[in-house]
């Protein structure tokens, strides 16, 4: 699905479902230079690589680089129309924060869509925690989580902001909480992530 200005925004995640709207960039350029990930990306796979697929996270990246503020204006048009509303959007089932403005443009489209719940998994830390240091807030409505990965990536958290890890199958993960909360595999029954609260964890199988 398109928004008017050419956004592509995604209503068709067999993860989130055909009711949650998700906004997805291109992943690695997006991605900070170190993430632990970047080798095994699952959005590197599977429908991820068909062209059409590829050219729309390109022209999503593209549109914000170009035009910032027609970029989140354009959001905001699409949750806030008399059609539907959303009750959730996901930002990033592919991609990362581009940068600051990115990110404040994130807080913006929370502001403006008070009866919306955003969720956002990052591991640009240093963007939020920059944020933050600056004593500024975050939305209610929007539930920022912290990405982990195994033992070796450290998540730089002063903010105690609710994380995520990966449970690897044939390795230890003694570095997942012991009360973290395991991914059932699907938002729409779900929504452990969306409510999450500080301190709070929940971990994923490696997909």
């Amino acid at each position: 699905m398109k928004t008017t200005h050419g956004i592509t925004i995604s209503l068709n995640n067999s993860k989130l479902g055909d009711k949650i709207p998700s906004l997805n960039l291109p992943p690695i350029i997006t991605c900070r230079a170190d993430a632990p990930c970047k080798k095994d990306c699952y959005a590197l796979k599977g429908n991820w690589c068909y062209p059409n697929v590829k050219e729309s996270l390109k022209n999503n990246l593209n549109l914000f680089l170009k035009d910032k503020k027609t970029f989140f204006n354009d959001i905001i048009e699409f949750l806030t129309n008399d059609d539907v509303i959303f009750k959730f959007f996901r930002w990033f089932s592919a991609g990362d924060i581009v940068n600051k403005e990115f990110f404040e443009g994130i807080i913006k489209v929370a502001k403006k869509c008070k009866n919306t719940k955003f969720l956002l998994f990052t591991k640009k830390f240093n963007i939020v925690n920059d944020y933050l240091s600056e004593n500024k807030k975050i939305p209610n409505n929007l539930n920022v989580v912290f990405s982990g990965w195994d033992e070796k990536f450290t998540i730089d958290n002063p903010y105690n902001l609710p994380t995520t890890y990966v449970y690897f199958n044939k390795c230890s993960n003694n570095h997942i909480p012991e009360f973290a909360i395991p991914c059932k595999g699907s938002c729409k029954s779900c929504k452990s992530c969306w409510i999450l609260k500080l301190g709070q964890s929940v971990y994923f199988n490696k997909h």
